[in-house]
Formats: structure tokens, C-alpha cells, sequence
């Protein structure tokens, strides 16, 4: 079975210069939902682009290449790219694909089956193109597409029926008459073809038409010649195309709900608010967990078993492993929490910051390329940033690591189950040793050797009753 992507338009009702199946659907390319399926039930697949071509190539294989069963299917050599010189319709680009084909060497036997998918049906599923070519194949069907109803067919191709409802053929709207306008079954933008009667109907089409562009479409119905139907399908929601920014709002949306319905189902994944969560497709959960309202895991975060995230979090490329908790508010990137850690509230970590087994990072501190070894401790309200801590340490309230001279970033080295007192500036480079001791208000600028007590303050002066004679003088002066 051959499979076609149609990713090769601009999408100009997107009002943007990003080609439109490069938009993201749950943090993956629009496009990719389709090309997933097509790999999972055909080979080859060839993906025609166009306008940004290399960027949506890119980022087809990017996504492909994070998914072990698309690795194990082989889309890298199932996947060949035609390009379609110049944006002239569906029609021109499937006949770019199926020529690309012969030319490339592959035989195409007449009774061979083609599916062709619009690169604009990000909630399309194999199960729904299963039952589609079950249908097609149950009816012997030369060619066929998919159809919904829908009360609002702006912009999509209407289905022509005749009294009988004996599938005549696709008006596209621009084509369209008033009265054909009116009908409310439409086009999805899924089509199955025999090979002899695709190649057959592509050598007749043409472009006379309002567009002036060749229609996959005109090769469809009574008049084509060949036993062609429009099939309904019973998952209407997953024929949802994008056009424009709303409908691409509507599904993300519906996609989102999907996804989380997935988690939740198959993993123990509880939600607690799910309209105000949002979930990457590309993140990876263990099991069972609690994510709490208004929280973000994008990218390829990580996320085990009974962790624990309590709400109004961005969670970005980081992995959390077992039993973890994240507070409540949180910005974490590109970080690694060990087993049983715990974040927040109000916490920052920043790009290569990893808290290690136990350890506690509290309200208002920050880590940036930071390492907390086991059961270390930074309760509130301190800066660390490129620095190793070791096990069991304390740090401070107010602690700061004064990593950059203004030119250079430095190291800070802290070892295992040592204090750092409270307001403590370490004015990197500096080692401070295991066992150390580090006395509140103290400036650090040489290493502290294992075992030693730093104490850096200016000598106190206590003058009696001083303060009583300051504000009178102060009050006098305020009188004159």
C-alpha cells in the first residue's frame, strides 16, 4: 500500500509566513498525526512539500525519530520527499508523488492500493483510516473519500449526491453554486485510490476552474469512470481540519483532551483541572501521578511514578523521576529531580540544574547548571548557579554563589554534609571542604579546607542609650 502527505501548501487563511503543517498540535508539527498513520499502514510514503519544504521535512523527521516504533518501522527508509515546484493543487502535487515513485524505481502495481491525507488533520488516527479502508475494500471500490457533516462547510469541498444519494462527485467552495453552498456533507481531505484508476484519472484533470489549479478532487465520483464512493465516517472529530487560527485553537484543544484522556486511562495519570493543564505529545510518563490545575509539561519531559505536581507549573526537557513533589508554582527547564526530591514553592531551575535523591530546593531559590547531592538542602530564598553541592549540605537563607566577574562564569565547589549560614556570598572560584562550617553574613573569597569554620563579620559596637539621645537630636532639628 502507497501512502501520500500533502504538505507542500502555504495555508495563507493562517495569516502567517510558517508553512500551516508546521503550526503545533499538543508540541508536534500538524502534519505529523498524519504522516505517523500513513507510516503505521503503508510503504513506501511519500510526503510532497512545497512552500518551507525544508523545514517541514526537518521537522517530520525530528518528531519520527523520537518514537521507538516509528524507529522500528524504519521511516527513514519507508519516507521519500518529492517536491512540488509550483503550488498548483492537490491534484499536481499527488501526480508529483506517484511519478516520483515510477521514477525512483518503484513498480506500481495497477491493483495497488494509494492512501492520500491532507497534512492538515492533526486528530487523524489509523483506527479511523482501518475502517475506511475496510469500507472501501468491502465495496470494491476503485476510489473513494471520506466525508462528515458539519454546520458550517465554509471552505471545504461539498459532496455532490444525486436524488438516489449516489455519490456524483466534489464541488470545491470556490466552484460552488448558491444552492450547492447549502449542503452541509463535506470533503475531510482522506482519499483511498486503486493505483490504475489514480494514475488513469490524473492524466485527465485540469485546471479550469476558479482557482486555476488541478483537484485530487475532480479525479472522484460518477464521472470519473471508475466505481468511486464518499464515505461517512462515524469519528467525525478526527477528520478536523485547520484553515485558519480558530479552527487550529479548536484542535489543539480536542487533541489536548484526547491526549490527557489517554494518560489518565491508560496510566493512572490524574488530572485535576484538564482544561488548564496542558501536556506535550513528546513527554514521557511512567505511571501513576497527580498534576495539578494550570500546569505545562512541554517538550521531552520525563515524568515517574507517584510524583506529585501541585499546580500552576512550566515544566520544560526535564526529568522528574519517582515520588517527586513540585509545589505549588514552579519554573523548571532542562532540569533532572532524583527519586523522592522535593521543588517549590516559587522555585527556578534553570538549563542542566539536577537535584539529587531527597534533596530539597524551596520557596524563591534558583539553580542555574547546579548539582544537589543526596538529602542536601536549600530551603528559601538563595542564587545558585554553576556549583556542586554535596550530600546532606545546608544552604542558607540569602546564600548567593557569585559565579560571574563580569566576563567569566566560575565554579563553586561544596562538599558533603556542610553548613552554609545564612546571607553567605561565595565569590567564585572557591571549594569549600566536607564537614565545613560557614558562619552567617560571611563573604567567602578564599577555599575553606573539610572540617574548618569560615567567619567573615566587621567588629560590633554597642553604645548605651545612644539611640534615645539620636532621635532627640534628630526630633530637634526636625522642629527648627
Amino acid at each position: 500500500m502507497i501512502g501520500i502527505l500533502l504538505a507542500a501548501g502555504r495555508g495563507t487563511r493562517m495569516k502567517s509566513d510558517r508553512p500551516k503543517v508546521l503550526f503545533t498540535v499538543n508540541d508536534e508539527p500538524m502534519a505529523f498525526p498524519a504522516y505517523q498513520a500513513l507510516l503505521e499502514l503503508c510503504n513506501p510514503v511519500g510526503v510532497v512539500i512545497g512552500y518551507g519544504g525544508s523545514d517541514v521535512k526537518a521537522s517530520l523527521l525530528e518528531r519520527a525519530s523520537e518514537l521507538m516504533n516509528l524507529k522500528s518501522l524504519g521511516f527513514q527508509e519507508k519516507t521519500i520527499f518529492f517536491t512540488q515546484q509550483e503550488l498548483k493543487g492537490t491534484g499536481d502535487a499527488v501526480r508529483t508523488a506517484m511519478q516520483g515513485f515510477l521514477r525512483g524505481g518503484h513498480k506500481i502495481d495497477p491493483a495497488e492500493e494509494v492512501i492520500i491525507l491532507n497534512g492538515d488533520l492533526p486528530l487523524i488516527r489509523k483506527q479511523t483510516l482501518d475502517y475506511f479502508i475496510a469500507e472501501a475494500r468491502k465495496q470494491s471500490l476503485d476510489s473513494a473519500c471520506m466525508t462528515f457533516t458539519t454546520m458550517n462547510p465554509s471552505g471545504l469541498g461539498r459532496i455532490l449526491r444525486d436524488m438516489r444519494s449516489v455519490f456524483e462527485g466534489i464541488r470545491e467552495e470556490k466552484d460552488a453554486s448558491p444552492s450547492e453552498k447549502k449542503i452541509r456533507e463535506v470533503n475531510s481531505g482522506v482519499y483511498y485510490f486503486k493505483a490504475a484508476a489514480l494514475l488513469n484519472s490524473l492524466e485527465k484533470i485540469s485546471d479550469n476552474n476558479q482557482q486555476k489549479e488541478f483537484y485530487l478532487t475532480d479525479t472522484l465520483g460518477s464521472a470519473s469512470g471508475f466505481k468511486s464512493e464518499a464515505i461517512r465516517c462515524p469519528f467525525k472529530w478526527d477528520l478536523s481540519g485547520v484553515n485558519n487560527a480558530y479552527e487550529l485553537a479548536i484542535a489543539r484543544s480536542l487533541s489536548q483532551a484526547r491526549l490527557q484522556k489517554n494518560l489518565a486511562e491508560n496510566l493512572g495519570v490524574s488530572f485535576a483541572d484538564p482544561l488548564s493543564s496542558f501536556v506535550s505529545a513528546r513527554a514521557q510518563f511512567e505511571g501513576p501521578c497527580v498534576v495539578g490545575p494550570n500546569v505545562q509539561i512541554l517538550g521531552r519531559s520525563k515524568i515517574g511514578k507517584e510524583v506529585e505536581i501541585v499546580g500552576s507549573s512550566l515544566i520544560e526537557n526535564t526529568e522528574i523521576q519517582d515520588k517527586v513533589l513540585v509545589d505549588f508554582s514552579c519554573v523548571l527547564r532542562s532540569a533532572v529531580l532524583k527519586q523522592g526530591s522535593k521543588v517549590g514553592p516559587f522555585a527556578h531551575l534553570r538549563p542542566e540544574s539536577v537535584v539529587g535523591e531527597e534533596a530539597k530546593v524551596g520557596n524563591f531559590v534558583e539553580l542555574k547548571k547546579t548539582t544537589l547531592g543526596k538529602g542536601a538542602k536549600v530551603n528559601h530564598l538563595a542564587y545558585l548557579g554553576d556549583a556542586d553541592v554535596g550530600e546532606e549540605t545546608n544552604i542558607g537563607c540569602g546564600t548567593i554563589t557569585c559565579n560571574y566577574d563580569g566576563v567569566m562564569k566560575h565554579q563553586t565547589h561544596i562538599g558533603k554534609n556542610a553548613f552554609i549560614g545564612s546571607d553567605t556570598q561565595l565569590i567564585a572560584p572557591i571549594t569549600v571542604g566536607d564537614n565545613a562550617y560557614v558562619a552567617s553574613g560571611t563573604t567567602l573569597t578564599e577555599d575553606v579546607p573539610a572540617g574548618a569554620l569560615a567567619l567573615s563579620r566587621a567588629e560590633l559596637t554597642v553604645k548605651a542609650d545612644y539611640a534615645n539621645r539620636l532621635k532627640a537630636r534628630l526630633k530637634s532639628k526636625g522642629s527648627k
